[in-house]
Order: structure tokens, then sequence, then C-alpha cells
């Protein structure tokens, strides 16, 4: 849970990181700020002026430009309200060359009861590489490919204030040179960087809106959640260690033998969680009973080895028929059930395949059908997507089930999957030379997966995502991936691919009224092409 909400929160930094290199009028901003005490750069304001913080004088620039700062105003509200974590996301900034230069809302009232406010005024300027506190994260930002999380930290708006924020976390996201020479120099290696995308994340705020403490509570576990960071000390001018609690129980009271402890990665950092029980897990007959456990074992040991040759044929077939999770709960007789918030699902159908069928014998139709879904199934491996079933004609992949990944690396993989099949489709010809052709639908959005039956037991999903999809591939068109509004926005936010699609507009959908929908035309890998001027969805 914690792993999947914090990817949650560091969705729409990822959607502004993507905005500020697609539109112009961030591109050339780290010319107007230079690098810090280089000639000609901005200087550094006085610091009766600054507020105790290293910040750029940036009067005369984009920065301080009243139109492109409601213009920035204008993309982050969009992408806050889009994101529907009110209270959550509290700030979202843009840094060229590490360097403050727009924070949305300037001054939040709207995230927190009165007089609680988050005033980020003398934030603007700021120049994170210069500010001591903040130049460890901010070089690791630069140097990587992916995010940087800080924190947790308390945030106040003066010295003696109660905390507006009490738990924060500040995500940065790095941003690729949109001009040709625009170079941030760390420890003397040039890095072609723009500067980083920013968002504040409050998240005591999160914990306390979930459910998480209160299924602990409910299990009567004890539970902490700690994370282990690099802190400067400003006395020492030195780096230590200091482990932060982010949840859970202050003073964790289990001993070592009642206690388990697990990490989780999450983002660049790796989190461990404890889970105990004061009482203790530990019997007190456990070592009679370790010992009677042998003699029985003993006795018993040639029936298992019997029983278990019986039963492994059994197990192979349900082991390639089930995921691992669901063929667990299936041996343990539990009811193999999970809700999923966020997955996609893809359905493709074979165009004309009862003419097809009926022009060919059953033998050469069972061979067609063997060969043509045997190279989906490769390709559907290559793209960690699962093939839910095959009936006839129609096949079925889901991304983010069984195995859970964030809503965007889903899709993602759902759409690389589709492309690459239709790509096969186009050359696969049929045993006397026919083409096949098909239509493909996919839809994203919660549902519900388990296993079905005993006798023959079957994994499948369940749910209106499920029936959207089926409605996309029917009302698409031949040799065409069609896409619902839901699965485009998911793919705008994809970290590791540049989708191209095109809008169809709006398609009758039974049950559901008119639906927009597009045509996924294709994929660019961002690490090799990144091409500021390209949209997303034409």
């Amino acid at each position: 849970w914690f792993s999947e909400a914090l990817d949650r929160a560091l969705l729409p930094v990822f959607a502004l990181s993507r905005l500020v290199e697609q539109l112009d009028m961030f591109a050339t901003i780290p010319e107007e700020i230079g690098a810090a005490f280089h000639t000609g750069s901005l200087p550094f304001l006085p610091p009766e002026e600054a507020g105790g913080f290293m910040r750029r004088n940036m009067t005369g620039t984009s920065c301080s430009d009243a139109e492109k700062i409601e213009r920035f105003n204008n993309i982050a509200a969009t992408i806050k309200r889009g994101a529907k974590m009110e209270g959550i996301l509290v700030n979202l900034q843009v840094a060229p060359l590490a360097v403050v230069c727009y924070a949305y809302p300037l001054v939040n009232t709207e995230d927190f009861e009165p007089p609680k406010v988050l005033n980020s005024t003398e934030i603007i300027g700021l120049d994170n590489l210069a500010e001591s506190k903040r130049s460890a994260s901010a070089k690791e930002t630069i140097q990587s490919d992916g995010v940087v999380i800080a924190g947790p930290l308390t945030l106040r708006q003066c010295t003696d204030c109660d905390p507006t924020v009490k738990t924060a976390f500040i995500a940065w996201v790095t941003i690729d040179s949109l001009t040709e020479n625009q170079v941030i120099k760390i420890d003397g290696i040039d890095h072609n960087k723009w500067g980083f995308a920013t968002a504040l994340i409050n998240w005591a705020e999160l914990v306390n809106r979930s459910d998480v403490n209160e299924k602990f509570i409910e299990k009567g576990l004890n539970y902490q959640l700690t994370r282990t960071d690099e802190v400067y000390n400003d006395q020492t001018r030195e780096f230590e260690s200091k482990v932060n609690i982010l949840a859970g129980d202050e003073e964790f009271a289990c001993d070592e033998i009642n206690t388990e402890s697990v990490d989780i990665n999450t983002a660049n950092n790796v989190w461990n969680i404890k889970v105990g029980k004061s009482e203790g897990f530990v019997p007190c007959w456990k070592k009679k009973s370790i010992a009677a456990a042998f003699v029985g074992a003993f006795i018993v040991s040639f029936m298992l080895m019997i029983i278990c040759i019986e039963s492994q044929s059994h197990h192979d077939l349900l082991r390639d028929m089930l995921p691992p999770k669901a063929l667990r709960k299936i041996k343990n007789y539990k009811t193999c059930v999970e809700k999923y918030e966020i997955a996609t699902v893809f359905f493709s159908e074979i165009v004309g395949y009862t003419a097809m069928s009926a022009e060919m014998s059953a033998i050469q139709i069972m061979k067609t059908l063997n060969e043509f879904y045997t190279e989906l199934d490769k390709i559907a491996d290559k793209h960690k997507v699962y093939k839910i079933q095959t009936i006839g004609d129609g096949y079925m992949v889901t991304g983010g089930v069984p195995d859970r990944c964030s809503g965007h690396h889903g899709a993602t993989n759902v759409a690389l999957f589709a492309i690459e099949a239709m790509e096969f489709v186009e050359t696969f010809r049929t045993t006397d030379g026919a083409k096949v052709v098909i239509r493909a639908g996919i839809n994203s959005g919660p549902l519900v997966a388990g296993v079905v039956g005993t006798k023959r037991p079957q994994y499948t999903v369940f749910g209106d995502t499920v029936n959207v999809a089926a409605r996309m591939e029917t009302t698409s068109r031949d040799m065409r991936i069609q896409c619902s509004d839901a699965t485009c926005q998911l793919l705008r936010m994809s970290s590791s691919h540049l989708f191209f699609l095109e809008k169809r507009g709006t398609v009758a959908v039974k049950g559901k009224g008119d639906m927009n929908a597009w045509f996924i035309v294709g994929a660019a890998d961002i690490c090799n092409e990144n091409d500021a001027s390209t949209s997303l969805c034409v």
C-alpha cells in the first residue's frame, strides 16, 4: 500500500515535467538565469532580502513575467485538479538550473483549514544547488534519470508556529536539456539537463486518509515504517545518517524474535517496515512441538512422498493455468478474488473469422490459430502483460493484473504489446497464404480479478472497465488500436515512452452512451528520441 500510494502521489510531477518539455515558454529560461557566481548570471539577493536562503534576484526574467506566471498557474492548477489529491499535493514547482522559477499555489489556502497557510513566496529564486540543506538532493536529481525524494520534513511558516505540514516529502523529477547548449555542472562534470520539476506532498495527510493504521490495529499488530536519510549537519558541515519514522508507532516495543522486517522499494529510496506483536509470535510450547514434529514427520514422510508424487502433475497443470498468487490461494482452499484500483485491458478479434473458418478445414483452422496465438503469447511475455484467455478468434491481455504496478506503467506495457502485435499481424499469413485482419481495443480503470470454478478453474477479470475495453474493440476499425480517454491519459503520463495518438472523436458504446476514443498510432522511446515539439495526442 505504501509503495502504491507514493507512486500515485508522484504522477502529477511526472506530468508537469512532460509539459515543461513540450512548451516553448520554458525552453530558454536557464540561459536567462545562468550558472551561480558566473559572469552575466543572475546575482544572489542580499541576506536581509533572501529570508535566510540562497536566492537569486529573478527581477526582469521570465520568472517574474506576469503573463508567463499566469500561464504556469493555469497549467499547474489543471494538473493539481486532475490529480484529485486535495490536501495531499500542496505545491508544484519548476526549477531551471535547479533555481525555483514558478510555484503553484504561491500562497496555498485551499488545502488547509484556517488559519494555516503555505506561503511559497520566499522560495522563488531559491538556488537548490547553492542551498546547503538541499544541495545533496538537487545534485542527485540532476545526475539521475528519474525521481528523487527528499524528506520527511516539517513545514512551518515561522520558527514558533505550529507545523503547516507535519510530515512532507519533496519529489524532484529531472528534465533533460531543451536547447543544444544547456548543461548543469556537478562536481566538474557536465550534465545535459534543463533542471527539474518539483512536487510537495503532504504525506501525513495521505496516511491519515487511508485505513492502513486501522488494518494493523484490527490484526493486533504493531508496525513502524522508516526511512534512513543522509542529513547535513550545519555544525560539523558533514552529512550524517538519520532514521525517520514515516508512519506507525513512534516507539516500537517488539523484540527481534517477534518482529518481521521488510524493505520496500520506493522510487530512489529503500524504506523499511517492521511488523510485530508485543505479546509475541512464539508460543511457550515451541521446543516440545518441534521435537514432536520431527518424530511425526519421520512416521508420515513416506506417506506424504506418495501423495506429493500424485499431486505434482496436478500442480504443474494449475501452474500453467493460474498466476502464482492465485495458485497459492487455491491450494489453501481460499477464495481467490482481488480488487485493482487501476489496470488496463486489451481485446482483439479476427475480422471475418466466420467466413475464413468456413473456407478452411478444422485442422487448418486449429493449426492457423495455434501459430497465430503462439506468436502473440511471445509478444505478451516480452512486454510483461498477462494473457487472460483466448476464445475462438478473441484474445485478451491485461496490464497491472495480476502483478500490480502503477496505472501508467501497466497502460504503457499493454500499448507497446498492442503496437507490436499489430505489426506482427501485418506480416502473418495463413497456411493457404491468406492475410489475417484484426481489430483491437484498450481501456483502463478499476476491476476485480479472481478464479472461477473448481473442477476446471479459470483466472479472469470482471467489471465495467472490461466491458468498455470490449466495446472499444467492437467499435474499432480494421488493423487499428482504439483506446478510451482513460487509457490515453495514462499513456500521456508514461515516463519511458512517448505515444502518438490520433483522436477519433466520439463512439457509441452500449450501456455508456457516447465516449471519446483515440487510435494508438505508435510509440517512441523517450530515452532515444526526445523531441520537445511532438504532441502526445494529435
